[in-house]
């Protein structure tokens, strides 16, 4: 029964590190976006991605922020679609050449 203890202590232990984490990134993200946004080209590179890997109603509130670079709506769509077309597309380990 120790063992179990412990090994739940450490679960919890490496689990509020993963918040701790987390909450680092929340915390720093609009801080970040800001100082990217300071170059326009870099800031689109910034914004596409993350716009494209988030649910559609997280999106939609992305959309709705200030600082969003404009006319990024075709670039996220792209992306987004290549994504879904990427995870469509699985390849199996054995199916390469046989030889």
């Amino acid at each position: 029964m120790y063992a179990l203890g412990i090994i739940a202590n450490i679960g919890k232990a490496q689990a509020e590190d993963a918040a701790k984490i987390m909450e680092a990134f929340a915390d720093t993200l609009p801080a970040f976006l800001e100082a990217a946004l300071e170059d326009e080209a870099f800031g689109r590179k910034v914004f596409v991605p993350f716009e494209a890997v988030v649910k559609v109603g997280a999106a939609k509130k992305i959309q709705r922020y200030p600082l969003r670079p404009t006319g990024i709506v075709q670039e996220v769509e792209t992306l987004r679609e290549a994504k879904k077309s990427k995870s469509k597309v699985k390849v199996r380990p054995d199916s390469g050449p046989k030889g």
